[in-house]
């Protein structure tokens, strides 16, 4: 009844902050890249064709297809998959806390924990592939903690780890503390029967990715993350990626620590509470060490920062939390005047999440929607059979306006825009992040080509963007 009573609330909060704001989980490129991509992978599928090119991993957009076959080729199938999946980690994460050791009391404190952290509930009503690897690495880490009951738990375990793998690649970095797990419960002594099911969980869903990334033109293990990997850039905020140039406010192993001190991940009160957890002659808790520790060391060497990227450490963070409140509590029941005063911090934590999590998801959505108020917009601007040129808006227009030709100017270059018919065109960009993160690069080139060899005519603007007629 409680896991239930768990997912129940969870989803009625995920639920109502979509219909809050009328939110369809699509915004920016990613979210309609891989809604997109999903539509094309079911055609393909259904058709025995080839698989189109795509930049990341097929487990979300697999997801999304098999939704789209069951429920239909709409937003909503695809944001209602992302908000099912989100309140499902609430329950998981409080069975996942009982059976690493965490009591009732702490249980439910880690599962609230999960239930309103911000980042976690924003990413639940986009359609994205973050909260998708989450729920299939803490489904994988439930089953593992049980997998000594059964070697069919263990298999089950191998294939959602492998989910979540070829869901969000930075998930492979839990193989590790997976492993140990396992080994420390067979007590150091390797089993072939079981490493033959975990192998063959693993080949199972692995494989297809590894046959389609042998003619996929982009990156898969090979990513500029990983390629651009490097420990020294823990102590920097200024990076030079194939993304652009990005200077920011923190250093990258202050920012990617963001999960034990932002209010958006965890009230700071919580935080030492977590650390008491942490502290105790346990095994069970070497799970949530490494779990905590191997992606924190991976993100703090990549060239980017993205708020999005330490949500894999959440579950630990959440139930590190419980047991040391469990551990608290009970070092606090012979006083009777400390008991008040946890439940008042508590309190107090509670709403400092909620509160920051409110001002972080109403200003994310806000500028998504805003961008989508772009795109309607440049539909009253453009006459018809107009070509458009733009960055960075491109799917948003594509998908609200299919009629429109538009054309996404980073894969253009002075070469092909020469060769390109000088008919009734217009350009849409976002001229200062074209001339500050693009400096020297692709989209600012382009643009100062088209301003200097065709000429640029001002029609009007539109928040951050401006709208140039291209003189022929």
């Amino acid at each position: 009844m409680i896991v239930l009573v768990l997912f129940v609330v969870s989803l009625i909060l995920r639920a109502g902050i979509a219909i809050h704001y009328g939110f369809a989980g699509l915004y920016g490129q990613d979210p309609f890249a891989y809604y997109q991509f999903a539509q094309d992978l079911r055609i393909a599928l259904l058709q025995g064709e080839a698989i189109p090119p795509f930049f990341w991993s097929l487990g979300y957009p697999a997801l999304l297809a098999g939704g789209f076959s069951l429920f239909g080729v709409s937003a909503f199938t695809a944001q209602a998959i992302n908000l099912v999946l989100g309140a499902a980690l609430t329950p998981l994460v409080y069975q996942l806390a009982r059976q690493l050791g965490a009591g009732l009391i702490g249980g439910l404190i880690a599962a609230l924990i999960m239930t309103i952290c911000g980042q976690a509930l924003q990413s639940s009503v986009v359609v994205m592939a973050d909260i998708p690897a989450l729920f299939w690495a803490t489904l994988s880490a439930v089953l593992l903690t049980r997998s000594e009951q059964t070697r069919f738990t263990l298999f089950l375990s191998a294939i959602t780890l492998a989910i979540a793998g070829v869901s969000r690649w930075i998930y492979l970095a839990l193989i590790v503390p997976w492993a140990i797990w396992t080994l420390i419960g067979w007590q150091w002594r390797v089993k072939v029967p079981e490493i033959a099911i975990v192998a063959i969980g693993a080949t199972l869903i692995f494989v297809p990715q590894l046959l389609y990334s042998q003619t996929n033109p982009y990156p898969a293990l090979n990513h500029p993350w990983v390629e651009g990997w490097r420990i020294e850039h823990a102590l920097q905020r200024e990076f030079s990626n194939p993304d652009g140039t990005f200077q920011y406010e923190q250093i990258n192993a202050l920012y990617y620590a963001r999960p034990v001190y932002d209010p958006y991940y965890l009230a700071p009160i919580f935080a030492p509470i977590g650390l008491l957890g942490l502290i105790r002659r346990d095994r069970r808790l070497a799970i949530l060490l490494l779990w905590l520790l191997l992606p924190y060391l991976f993100l703090i060497g990549i060239p980017y920062q993205n708020i999005r990227f330490p949500l894999i450490v959440m579950p630990a963070v959440a139930i590190a939390v419980g047991i040391g409140a469990d551990r608290l509590y009970g070092l606090a029941q012979s006083r009777r005047i400390v008991i008040p005063l946890l439940g008042l911090s508590l309190v107090l934590a509670i709403g400092m999440s909620l509160s920051a999590a409110q001002v972080g998801i109403d200003r994310f959505i806000r500028n998504q929607q805003r961008d989508q108020l772009t795109a309607l917009w440049v539909r009253d601007q453009l006459p018809a059979g107009a070509t458009l040129y733009t960055f960075g808006i491109t799917l948003s227009i594509r998908y609200y306006h299919p009629a429109i030709e538009v054309i996404e100017i980073f894969y253009e270059t002075p070469e092909t825009l020469a060769a390109r018919p000088s008919d009734e065109a217009y350009l849409l960009l976002n001229v200062y992040n074209i001339e500050t993160q693009w400096d020297g690069r692709g989209p600012q080139i382009v643009y100062h080509w088209l301003r200097r060899e065709r000429g640029l005519y001002e029609i009007a603007r539109y928040g951050y963007y401006t709208l140039f007629e291209i003189e022929r």
